[in-house]
């Protein structure tokens, strides 16, 4: 009986690793004819390969988003470069920060603080060479050595050391924070031309004002079609059709 389950056992793991590696060998057989669709000018076609694709990564996005600026459709450009952004690398981020740059020229887009913004993109980068999850280890780690050796560093005197480790300490529980922010925070971007933003998640509600197309907004919350949104201290409440999640 015994073996009988061990031989299920190990069909079953052989039939799933059969199907996980041919449906990875059709993503890489989809992902390079749509690369040699691109070379060859036949943008159309290689983008809707490349919107066949189901779990779409960084790569496949900003693929997409190369695909429709070559159309002139920059808005959607956009959108697919932002979503580009979620697990891009290091280099990955700098080259779609480039495009990012010049699709806003392109819309007219003005960064309401440029500052804030080189600051964002400058923890993004840096904070991509580990996950959430990786940070969340280094900073257990950090407080683990600084909790060991607190009391030892005390009772030497050496109140320098201390110092130094309590800063990386606090850096690191601020890299930590900026890294979960940048994951977990939800942002959308304005599909419709001036989308009517509201008190509550209903037309009854009064009007709050209006945004222009091509906005970003941060998304607070969802109730069923409606989202409540922030962007430049107006929070109110639109419809979700009117606005592509990133």
């Amino acid at each position: 009986m015994i073996n009988i389950m061990k031989v299920y056992y190990l069909l079953i793991g052989f039939v799933l690793f059969v199907v996980f590696g041919l449906c990875s060998r059709d993503v890489e057989e989809i992902v390079l004819r749509a690369h040699k669709l691109y070379e060859q000018q036949n943008i159309d076609q290689a983008l809707e390969l490349y919107g066949s694709i189901e779990k779409k990564g960084s790569a496949t996005w900003y693929n997409m988003g190369n695909c429709y600026y070559k159309l002139g459709n920059y808005l959607d450009a956009l959108i697919c470069w932002r979503r580009a952004e979620r697990d891009a690398t290091w280099y990955e981020l700098s080259v779609i920060h480039h495009n990012l740059d010049q699709v806003y020229k392109v819309l007219g887009i003005q960064l309401s603080n440029r500052f804030k913004t080189s600051l964002y993109r400058f923890a993004q980068r840096y904070l991509s060479f580990f996950s959430l999850y990786g940070w969340q280890l280094i900073f257990l780690l950090v407080w683990v050595l600084l909790l060991f050796l607190v009391a030892q560093l005390v009772r030497n005197h050496n109140y320098f050391i201390l110092s130094v480790l309590c800063l990386i300490t606090i850096l690191f529980t601020g890299a930590l924070y900026l890294k979960y922010e940048i994951d977990t925070t939800r942002y959308g971007i304005v599909i419709e031309n001036d989308l009517i933003v509201y008190a509550g998640p209903d037309k009854e509600f009064h009007k709050l004002g209006s945004f222009a197309r091509a906005t970003e907004v941060t998304i607070c919350e969802q109730q069923e079609r409606w989202l409540k949104i922030q962007e430049r201290g107006l929070i109110g409440w639109i419809f979700l059709e009117h606005v592509a999640i990133i």
